[in-house]
């Protein structure tokens, strides 16, 4: 027997989650939508999306209307109803008829059907976990069953996310309301909402630096020079012990000068409860969820591998892909740090240092390099963006607890092994540009296509404008060779 204290009883004692009202107007939103759209709507529904009888019984009419390939409105399902004699289990003919008055257009139907999803789901999770905590408790049921009825639960979870995907829109439809985008986090760099990854060599002061951003973006104070938007932050602190983080949030506060708000910046020290993604970013979303954070920060991000290898690019996506419903489910930005691979750094492109699969460069909407610099404690920052226009690469000088933007210095001269020497000259860039002139993108492609890097792309330029070579035009925005005589 159940104990009367148990969490099952008391949530058998009460009337399982509903929405009567979301039940409602997801229905009026199928009857107010024109043909295909209304057919799209209730193909995503099916009779256990609804706990009122009235709106099975009307899911049931339109279904067998759809079937027909009738027409979903209020007249057809009212006749239908009338013809089969089921008006009244359908809640009469004035319930019915004052159904689409439940909704003030169908452009509401995404918030009523994830309203309903989320109901009939977690009815569904009720049933399943009434039938196996009754297999639990009889010992002569095979402990196999158990493990199916999990199973079981487990599809049904996946299949109503896949169920709650967004509707199919027309083009035109889409651009007729201008949807704006999201507030810039870190102006220029950062959008709210987007992924972000900080890679870095070993000992690259990665943790320093994505505290710097997390109390900076907490306090809405700049962040490497880029201007920050003040909201709330949560970091996931996997590595530092907490006694250490502790003195670490104390000395970035004291040298920016800064004192946070209660509750401006919160830290989750999880320092040997490191485990797999799988487990651990639901419950992220859930603890974050309605708590109005602006940021996430997980670090490091390896701490959340398990069983993930970081060279298969199956595995580094899904991943991704759980960072990206952290960021749906909170509205916040997710940043990590992500080390580079073995070598030197400096030979390859940015967007292929960090170790692994190459998913790391393509998945997240920033990324920012942080490669040594010929310069001790200095390191040359290349951002790939893909919300943004470019930044160009800058140098960043590490200046006990912060990283420093330090403009004085070329980014071009990245520390080679060897002390190797620069491969391209002015000219090299120079013969890539013909008469009529080229954008910026446009020689930055051609340029890299040739094998050489964005850094030297950019000191290049600089200096074959400053040498009187090139110019940029102010009418076309593209650069043009000045040509003597």
């Amino acid at each position: 027997m159940l104990q009367t204290n148990s969490p099952l009883r008391a949530v058998k004692d009460t009337l399982p989650p509903h929405d009567t009202a979301a039940e409602a107007g997801a229905l009026a939103c199928v009857l107010l939508a024109d043909g295909d759209a209304a057919a799209a709507m209730l193909d995503k529904l099916d009779v256990d999306s609804f706990y009122d009888v009235r709106h099975q019984v009307i899911y049931r009419t339109l279904a067998a209307l759809r079937r027909a390939n009738a027409e979903l409105d209020v007249v057809a399902l009212t006749q239908r109803l009338r013809d089969k004699g089921n008006m009244e289990d359908a809640g009469g003919a004035e319930y019915v008829t004052a159904l689409p008055d439940q909704t003030p257009s169908p452009a509401a139907w995404p918030t009523f059907f994830e309203t309903v999803c989320d109901r009939a789901t977690r009815r569904c999770a009720l049933r399943d976990a009434a039938e196996l905590s009754s297999l639990a408790l009889d010992t002569t049921v095979p402990a196999a069953a158990l493990a199916d009825a999990s199973h079981r639960l487990l599809e049904l979870q996946a299949s109503n996310r896949r169920d709650s995907l967004p509707l199919i829109q027309d083009a035109l439809e889409l651009i007729a309301t201008p949807t704006p985008p999201p507030p810039e986090l870190v102006w220029g760099i950062l959008h709210q909402g987007s992924k972000l990854v900080v890679g870095g060599s070993s000992k690259t002061f990665k943790t320093w630096t994505l505290l710097d951003l997390a109390i900076s973006v907490a306090a809405g104070e700049p962040w490497l020079s880029f201007k920050t938007t003040k909201g709330r932050v949560l970091f996931l602190n996997f590595e530092i012990a907490p006694a250490f983080f502790q003195h670490r949030i104390r000395a970035v506060l004291e040298a920016k000068h800064i004192t946070l708000a209660p509750h401006a910046l919160d830290v989750w020290n999880l320092r040997g409860r490191g485990c797999c993604y799988t487990e651990l970013l639901p419950l992220v979303r859930q603890r974050a969820k309605g708590a109005g954070y602006s940021l996430i920060v997980l670090d490091p991000i390896y701490k959340l591998y398990g069983a993930t290898d970081e060279n298969s690019a199956g595995d580094v996506a899904g991943l991704m892909n759980g960072l990206e419903l952290v960021t749906v489910d909170t509205g916040a930005s997710v940043g990590f740090g992500a080390h580079y691979a073995k070598g030197n750094a400096a030979a390859k492109e940015a967007v292929d240092r960090i170790s692994g699969s190459g998913v790391f460069a393509r998945d997240p909407d920033t990324i920012l390099n942080f490669t040594r610099h010929e310069e001790e404690n200095a390191f040359t920052v290349e951002a790939t963006l893909r919300n943004h226009p470019p930044v160009e690469p800058f140098v960043a000088r590490w200046h006990y607890p912060l990283m420093r933007r330090d403009d004085g210095l070329d980014p071009a001269r990245l520390k080679q092994a060897g002390g190797r020497k620069p491969t391209y000259a002015p000219e090299d860039l120079l013969i890539l540009l013909p008469p009529e002139g080229l954008t910026n993108a446009e020689w930055l492609t051609k340029a890299t296509e040739e094998g050489m890097s964005r850094p030297t792309f950019f000191r290049l330029r600089k200096a074959l404008e400053n040498d009187g070579k090139t110019r940029q035009s102010t009418i076309s925005a593209k650069w043009q060779p000045i040509l003597t005589r």
